[in-house]
């Protein structure tokens, strides 16, 4: 069966045949009237782009019920954690401790701090450091350079190729970081590091 752009998009972001979308999006528009009137099954891929930035509560609610369909409950359960997590509505914002998930001195930046408290959403353990030595492992994210403001990089724990679901494997923090609605490079530094846009960015994601 063919599917619109933006049923076939969302598929590939959430990791799920285009079925379990288009049924979630049937399901849905039966009692979320804003994805009845935005028509998302004919929509193209630019416009469900469009439609991320706008109304992502209503794409989450799709996503959420095509993890469902799909039966990964838990991937269901994750993706609502992460969304909560990104755009602020998470009830109980964690605060990051000092040396958890970045360098102690790099605490305090900004995105940093809401990469990592997206990251713990994901359920994605946070290294653990005194600045100098390594006191649990996991991940790191780090700040960019005064030429890139909008931009962090993320050190991946090294388990993460044990683990599976949407945030499994090394790929599975650019998942996390795209379904956050972070601009993400598809492919990792020379170091292993990968890089990250904060949305405030993406429409301008290398600033002169």
């Amino acid at each position: 069966m063919t599917h619109s752009p933006g049923v076939q998009l969302l598929a590939e972001q959430i990791g799920v045949d285009a079925e379990h979308v288009a049924h979630a999006f049937r399901l849905a528009s039966r009692t979320y009237a804003a994805i009845q009137t935005t028509r998302f099954t004919d929509m193209t891929a630019d416009q469900f782009r469009r439609l991320l930035g706008r109304d992502r509560h209503a794409v989450a609610i799709v996503a959420n019920l095509a993890m469902r369909h799909a039966n990964r409950i838990e991937d269901a359960q994750l993706l609502m954690s992460i969304y909560k997590a990104s755009s602020g509505t998470t009830p109980h914002r964690p605060v990051i401790r000092q040396g958890v998930g970045t360098l102690p001195e790099d605490r305090d930046h900004a995105y940093v701090r809401q990469a990592i408290h997206i990251l713990q959403a994901a359920d994605l353990p946070p290294i653990h450091t005194d600045g100098t030595h390594e006191l649990k492992p996991g991940f790191q994210v780090l700040p960019g350079c005064d030429d890139l403001p909008g931009w962090v990089f993320i050190a991946p724990d090294p388990d993460c190729e044990d683990r599976g679901g949407f945030a499994g494997g090394r790929l599975g923090y650019l998942a996390v970081m795209r379904w956050a609605g972070w601009g993400v490079i598809t492919e990792p530094l020379t170091d292993g590091l990968w890089a990250v846009c904060h949305p405030d960015y993406r429409n301008n994601p290398f600033p002169s």
